[in-house]
């Protein structure tokens, strides 16, 4: 699932403007980020707070401000993505193994059969590095 959150462009610590302390609003960091919708822009937050008496109190520096985008992931089911992506190069690097071996070489028809599954196995090898490689 996608979010947004407000976060330091310098330090990276994520932004908290809330109501903490006896009634007053405050602005404070964490590690964690203060999940904010995807429809979200820092425009519409910065409007918000600046049009709110319930904020004139409160000075925030924008310009050290940023609004990101990341994704909630839940651990298990990353965890099962990445081992599913990785069958492929696995199944390759079989494959490879058994192409490369000296006793199989001179079989031209299994050698052709082996060559062709790897070439499938390859495409699929590119896609699925591919796609790990935008998920990290």
């Amino acid at each position: 699932m996608k979010v947004k959150a407000l976060r330091y462009k310098d330090t990276k610590e994520f932004v908290h403007i809330e109501e903490v302390f006896d009634d007053e609003p405050q602005i404070f960091t964490s590690g964690l980020p203060k999940v904010q919708p995807i429809t979200a822009t820092l425009e519409t937050i910065k409007d918000y707070i600046e049009n709110n008496d319930y904020f004139e109190d409160l000075e925030i520096d924008w310009d050290r401000i940023e609004l990101v985008e990341f994704y909630f992931i839940e651990l298990d089911i990353i965890g099962a993505d990445i081992r599913n992506k990785l069958t492929p190069p696995k199944n390759l690097v079989s494959m490879l193994e058994i192409f490369f071996k000296p006793k199989i070489a001179h079989v031209s028809e299994e050698r052709t059969e082996l060559a062709e599954l790897i070439k499938k196995e390859m495409k699929q090898v590119k896609k699925s590095v591919d796609y790990l490689a935008k998920l990290l």
